[in-house]
């Protein structure tokens, strides 16, 4: 923090080199990042939840520590160190990254604030370029960013403009740029994340982009689905990552993709029937169904959490079901359809693999990861910066009280709250190709 605050006193009288330091510091930011996630991944589920419930029941604690005399501080940090075990250091050093992570990003927040105190200014125009540039070139191709992109996120959401303009931005490099294909694949999943959990971001861009997400996977199964032997996330590994972004927008904004659309849930419990008289905007169902039931088969290679999901919301709103394809998908050996003797290698350096192995696990090994960015925040002193912001998890209308051991296939048999997921960022310069 001391580094942060130093290099915002340069800015203070030495304004020509913005750009620059807000640069440095999300280079600095993302690393920490990534650091911090892969320790909390490494470590037991409860003891990182410990952690982060301890940071926020303390605050202050990092304002106090600044007042310390730093060579006291440092003398005393040394001497506890030495008196803990391996174990007790990783978890202080988690911890340490913790509380810094969200340090710093609460000192962004209130560092780019004021700039967007009138968000349709030219100042706050100038200042969210530099957060777009930010996110093209060090957010955007960094491996497992977790939480540096909700800069983005908050102020993309002060104007329907910004909004506009970051989702028109996301467009342009999922579908329109001629980067390495991982890095357009993580650009769509910005994308839908961005739609999907923005509570700020109106139905009308929901539609939008879903409409355009389409028009682009309509295009690829075009061109792809004539000599398609069955489903291959190695060679079409841009039609799954693009259709699991329609899911997901689906899973959370599908109110916004009805013809009139009731906010109060109820409606659903006292009336089922209303469910049958659902009125979907047009091309809607049209194109889902294109695209689950072409020859590329989608549900096979998008993420099983997303898959059941939208299987169960789907089934529930009478919108289409899927439960016979995803029972003959069971059948279904992805290795036999991949490029190569049983995969050469290629994937194992793809970003949706993220490491996983061949041991008991093949079928996996050739599926998508659940990636969506923008899942839930969970920096508790920063959050407050994103409460307002941010879509939570519904679920189903009518289910609120559904036996979950229940399983009765007609009611949605096998679903996952994608509020729950474990979503890992990945973005390296391998990538599969269409």
């Amino acid at each position: 923090m001391s580094y942060i605050n130093s290099l915002m006193r340069v800015i203070e009288y030495a304004p020509e080199l913005k750009a620059e330091i807000f640069a440095l510091i999300t280079e600095r930011l993302v690393k920490i990042d990534v650091q911090m996630q892969t320790d909390l991944d490494d470590l037991d589920d409860e003891v990182a939840a410990a952690i982060v419930q301890a940071i926020s029941l303390q605050p202050d604690r990092i304002e106090e520590e600044e007042d310390l005399d730093d060579e006291d501080s440092d003398m005393d940090s040394v001497t506890s160190d030495e008196s803990l075990d391996d174990e007790a250091s990783r978890i202080k050093e988690v911890q340490g990254n913790v509380e810094k992570m969200d340090a710093i990003l609460d000192t962004l927040f209130s560092t780019y604030n004021p700039y967007f105190s009138d968000p349709n200014s030219l100042l706050a125009q100038s200042m969210f370029d530099t957060l777009l540039s930010h996110f093209r070139n060090i957010i955007l191709p960094t491996y497992r960013s977790r939480h540096t992109q909700f800069l983005l996120f908050h102020f993309a959401q002060t104007s329907e403009h910004l909004v506009d303009t970051f989702a028109g931005e996301c467009v342009e490099l999922a579908f329109k740029s001629g980067r390495p294909a991982v890095l357009k694949q993580s650009a769509a999943a910005y994308l839908a994340s961005f739609v999907a959990r923005g509570a700020r971001v109106p139905p009308h861009v929901v539609r939008d982009v879903f409409d355009y997400i389409g028009t682009c996977l309509d295009a690829i199964r075009d061109e792809n689905e004539q000599t398609c032997r069955g489903p291959d996330l190695q060679r079409y590994g841009t039609f799954y990552a693009t259709t699991q972004a329609l899911l997901y927008i689906f899973c959370f904004r599908w109110r916004d993709l009805l013809v009139s659309s009731d906010d109060d849930d109820d409606v659903f419990e006292d009336d089922p029937a209303a469910l049958l008289a659902l009125e979907w905007h047009a091309g809607v169902k049209e194109l889902m169904w294109r695209t689950i039931y072409s020859r590329l088969n989608p549900l096979k290679i998008c993420a099983p959490p997303i898959v059941e999901e939208f299987a169960r919301i789907a089934s529930r709103l009478r919108f289409m079901q899927v439960y016979t394809l995803l029972d003959a998908n069971k059948r279904i050996r992805l290795s036999q359809f991949t490029l190569g003797a049983g995969g050469n290698g290629v994937l194992r350096e793809s970003a949706f693999t993220n490491g996983r192995k061949l041991d008991g696990e093949e079928e996996s090994w050739h599926m998508l990861d659940a990636y969506f960015p923008f899942d839930p925040y969970q920096l508790p002193i920063s959050r407050r910066w994103i409460a307002s912001d941010y879509v939570e998890w519904k679920g189903i209308p009518g289910e609120a009280d559904r036996d979950d051991s229940t399983n009765d296939e007609d009611e949605e048999d096998g679903g996952v709250d994608l509020e729950d997921e474990d979503v890992d960022t990945a973005t390296d310069d391998d990538g599969e190709t269409s």
